[in-house]
């Protein structure tokens, strides 16, 4: 069966919550929490406008008219250094993919649109957060470690 891409549009939307939740719930190894379900109308706000505004890019793969996988990619801009001279970045997140169409190269596909998209765009940078089981996928297409240390305060 044939894989067909699109970039995703305002009319994709709920797709992108739906998989979203599923890719948060695959990660915490459970089913659709109701906790998770809460967030759907956040999921949605943030979709709607983050789309509108060209601030998340998505790339969604489906097979017989049934999105199979999605992946997307939020867009930021920093002060511009040595390392980013534009101080535009990239971070690639809710690659997921159902789990009857994994292991097919469908990831990597849209990987590869992700990384088009941030070319084309002139981003000199590309971070993401790998699950163990994609480490290899974006190992294999040249991600890293970063060298500088990153840290976290949690204010919640």
């Amino acid at each position: 069966m044939t894989v067909t891409y699109r970039r995703a549009t305002l009319d994709d939307v709920d797709v992108l919550v739906d998989f979203r939740l599923r890719f948060l719930a695959d990660r915490a190894g459970t089913e659709r929490a109701p906790e998770e379900e809460r967030i759907a109308p956040n999921l949605r706000d943030y979709f709607r406008e983050a789309v509108s505004r060209g601030d998340f890019l998505a790339w969604l793969a489906e097979r017989e008219g049934e999105v199979v996988a999605t992946s997307g990619m939020v867009l930021w801009q920093m002060p511009p250094n040595n390392s980013v001279p534009t101080g535009r970045q990239a971070y690639v997140l809710n690659m997921y993919t159902i789990p009857a169409a994994r292991r097919q190269g469908i990831c990597t596909a849209l990987l590869e649109k992700m990384i088009e998209e941030a070319r084309a765009l002139g981003l000199s940078r590309v971070h993401l957060h790998a699950s163990v089981p994609g480490e290899g996928i974006y190992r294999r297409r040249g991600f890293v470690e970063p060298t500088d240390v990153e840290l976290l305060l949690r204010l919640d």
